[in-house]
């Protein structure tokens, strides 16, 4: 059963006399159920591997009653299915589509129990295969992918925490492969006392030019000196003016993404920091090009994603994470920036998210969302779960189909008190949301 639709204010509903909002926002546990027994779900691609495209996750997992699908699995439409007999051990962190392959990254032993294939494999559509990442080093691990072309061509530049790759002493942390070799991106990064890592990489263009962002936690990266954050035009690294700090503590960046927030593309960042430029943010802030500010209020813990999602109402910027709140407003580890605060997701997740893209599953565009959850806007959903609009609210399981089922659903979200059941989005449960739900439902509006 689908998960329950959640009024988010958007305005009186005009169709059907509903007497409720006129977009709504519908939470989806079909990726959920059974979805995935273990840890967490960490990143996802979309990627064609011949045979069409399709969705495909990777994290700490094993793919509910699939024999071979641990730490990735691929959505064929109905079920999630093993990747080549998966990868063993420990966990995967990365995804990429890269020259007609799917490269995944992480801190696994093997992929598929091909030779060779520790840390950093590539998977055809038939078999795994090496990289020759030679990273069976106990304490390497890779923590990002991303496809850039800096003027040279087309390449995968490829982050983590990791030594040696390929057995060259030169290339740490950050470096690059065309498909047959790896090579240095201008130096490494650096810093006394800080325990280093790239643990993101964003591709983008901000106006100037195709740039590469890196962050983490380093102090210097290619000899420049950058406070986790710096930038690669081609030719060498820049620092974004002050970067992002703690007041105290080591301060980290989990993820960047682009935004136009009207006023042109901007580099938005989520970590764990308090200080963007030098200036307070509450671990996420904006930079412009020249300077740095902050995103509202932030939120009170580490922001670990950031993604546009075209929600129906127009593309909007979403955060999530391990946060409960930001500022005095709660918002349970999802909440999406209305151009002056950060706003509630309906009732959130009972646990941290890690991870999203925007794809169609079949039930339209949707934010799919996933991390360490086991339970969304009220509703069982394993690790995995969807996210999105719909115009009215009595079609509660999401079938398209107004029935019995609706009805059962939309009462057990309002005995249980959730957002989804607050049709008139006024924070009480009472007579006037069953009225809207029986006039909506009676109407037929789907």
């Amino acid at each position: 059963m689908s998960l329950m639709q959640s009024s988010l204010g958007f305005g009186v509903l005009a169709c059907c006399a509903c007497g409720v909002h006129a977009q709504t926002l519908s939470y989806s546990n079909t990726l959920g159920t059974p979805g995935f027994n273990g840890s967490y779900v960490a990143a996802f691609v979309v990627h064609d591997d011949g045979t069409g495209e399709s969705l495909y996750a990777t994290g700490s997992f094993q793919a509910a009653g699939v024999a071979g699908g641990g730490l990735i699995a691929r959505w064929d439409g109905s079920s999630w299915q093993s990747v080549g007999g998966g990868l063993q051990n420990q966990y995967s962190s990365t995804l990429a589509s890269f020259q007609g392959d799917l490269i995944v990254g992480g801190y696994f032993d093997t992929a598929g129990g091909v030779s060779g294939s520790a840390k950093l494999a590539r998977w055809d559509g038939t078999n795994w295969n090496s990289m020759n990442a030679q990273s069976e080093i106990f304490l390497n691990s890779i923590w990002d992918l991303e496809v850039h072309d800096d003027g040279t061509g087309e390449q995968l530049y490829i982050a983590g925490n990791y030594g040696d790759l390929a057995g060259d002493p030169a290339l740490d942390h950050i470096a690059r492969w065309d498909g047959a070799n790896y090579s240095a991106v201008g130096g490494t990064i650096g810093g006394a006392g800080i325990p280093l890592i790239v643990l993101d990489i964003h591709s983008t263009d901000l106006g100037g030019g195709p740039t590469l962002y890196a962050a983490g936690r380093f102090l210097t990266i290619g000899g420049t000196a950058a406070l986790n954050i710096g930038a690669w035009d081609g030719a060498g690294w820049n620092a974004l003016g002050l970067g992002l700090t703690r007041t105290s503590g080591i301060a980290q960046v989990f993820h960047m993404t682009t935004f136009d927030d009207g006023n042109g593309p901007a580099l938005y960042v989520g970590g764990s920091f308090n200080l963007a430029g030098g200036q307070p943010v509450a671990n996420v802030a904006k930079w412009d090009g020249t300077s740095w500010s902050a995103v509202g209020d932030g939120f009170d813990s580490a922001v670990q994603e950031l993604i546009v999602f075209d929600d129906g109402s127009g593309d909007a910027l979403y955060a999530l994470g391990n946060f409960s709140n930001s500022g005095a407003t709660p918002a349970a580890h999802i909440a999406k920036w209305n151009g002056t605060s950060w706003e509630a997701v309906g009732s959130g997740t009972d646990a941290n998210l890690f991870g999203a893209i925007v794809y169609d599953i079949g039930e339209g565009e949707s934010l799919i969302i996933g991390g360490s959850i086991t339970q969304a806007d009220c509703t069982m959903s394993n690790r995995v779960a969807s996210i999105n609009a719909r115009s009215c609210v009595p079609d509660f399981v999401t079938d398209g189909v107004l029935n019995f089922f609706d009805v059962q659903s939309f009462l057990g979200a309002f005995v249980g008190q959730c957002h989804s059941a607050d049709l008139v989005d006024d924070d009480t449960w009472d007579f006037f949301d069953v009225q809207a739900f029986l006039s909506a439902f009676s109407s037929g509006c789907p």
